[in-house]
């Protein structure tokens, strides 16, 4: 790969954070300038909740979703290269082959549920900006095919930051809520064994399970096997929840404990995302600043002019350019739409 072919990819991805794609369209872009640039057979793309690092929805060209489940409780066993720890460790990105010093037999992960269905080197790249890690890209290549070189990963290293911008606007052109559903859906919860394995369920996560985003049908969303890993794990400093948009619009929150009194074994709960939740997960989304989000709270809250000037310290004219600014990054047209919008509602 040259260096102009090197430059030219980083150009185009840079086009494409700001081309208003939404997280799909963008990711299969950007997936179309880094297979010219890089080379690879295969790729996955799951989006994350920038709190919590936990995958949303998974989107590639992959085969190996029979053994995601596996794979998530290696990754979480503490395997040579995993999603935890490129997000523990210093880099955006690592390659198998560079992990393992070429033997990639001294990965269990790979071992286990990559090799079998023909898959070489992967290199896998956080795609983090200044508001978190929206998703983790992970390219892979034919176990034919020669391993990723080091000018590969200096690449996907270099435009890292650009990916997670790429998908942090995406995800701000979501679908909106539907206005027909009126009731929220009650909470639903999923029983998995010390395998991740599902065992038993509630009659309300059978009706959630058709809203959450899912890698195909008859699939469980990646959500679920990380958090019944995390939960399966001493606590550690990231909260074991994600929010993500259900199929109707809707904000929803999955969260999962670890059961005590009888099998090693863990509940996951999908229930309606409070407005708080979305408030400062949309924040994030549209690039609020510390004090524009200040003051949209204060909005959200029910403030007039007067009082968010009274309550900031500042004129009622700086509240009104700090309100033309939100509205700009938001899309919002008025306060009731900036509301709905921040708060999951629309």
């Amino acid at each position: 790969m040259s260096d102009r072919a090197r430059r030219r990819c980083r150009e185009r991805l840079q086009e494409l954070a700001g081309a208003g794609l939404d997280a799909e369209d963008a990711r299969r872009a950007a997936i179309g300038e880094l297979r010219r640039a890089v080379g690879f057979e295969r790729w996955c793309w799951p989006l994350s909740d920038p709190a919590s690092a936990v995958s949303v929805s998974g989107l590639g060209e992959v085969d190996f979703w029979p053994a995601l489940p596996r794979l998530v409780a290696l990754e979480h066993g503490g395997d040579v290269t995993s999603k935890p720890r490129l997000l523990a460790g210093g880099g955006a990105t690592v390659a198998l082959s560079a992990a393992t010093g070429g033997d990639l037999p001294r990965s269990r992960r790979w071992r286990e549920c990559l090799a079998p269905y023909g898959i070489g080197d992967e290199l896998m790249t956080a795609c983090r900006d200044r508001h978190g890690c929206w998703g983790t890209v992970e390219l892979m290549r034919d176990a034919a095919d020669p391993p990723f070189g080091e000018a590969d990963r200096e690449l996907l290293e270099a435009v890292a930051p650009t990916l997670g911008t790429l998908l942090r606007r995406g995800l701000a052109r979501g679908r909106r809520a539907e206005a027909a559903a009126a009731e929220p859906r009650p909470p639903g919860t999923l029983i998995l064994d010390a395998e991740l394995r599902p065992v038993s369920w509630t009659p309300p996560w059978r009706e959630w399970l058709p809203e959450l985003p899912a890698p195909g049908p008859g699939l469980l969303p990646p959500a679920v096997f990380e958090i019944g890993a995390r939960a399966l794990e001493p606590p550690g400093a990231l909260p074991n929840r994600v929010r993500m948009r259900t199929a109707g619009g809707r904000w929803a929150a999955v969260e999962g404990a670890r059961l005590e009194g009888g099998p090693p074994g863990v509940a996951v709960t999908v229930r309606a995302a409070s407005a708080e939740e979305t408030f400062d997960l949309l924040c994030r989304v549209h690039d609020l600043s510390p004090r524009e989000r200040q003051l949209a709270a204060l909005v959200v809250a029910g403030l007039a002019t007067d009082q968010l000037a009274r309550a900031l310290y500042i004129s009622p004219h700086t509240v009104k350019d700090h309100l033309k600014a939100i509205f700009a990054k938001t899309g919002a047209g008025t306060r009731g739409e900036l509301v709905s919008q921040l708060t999951g509602a629309a």
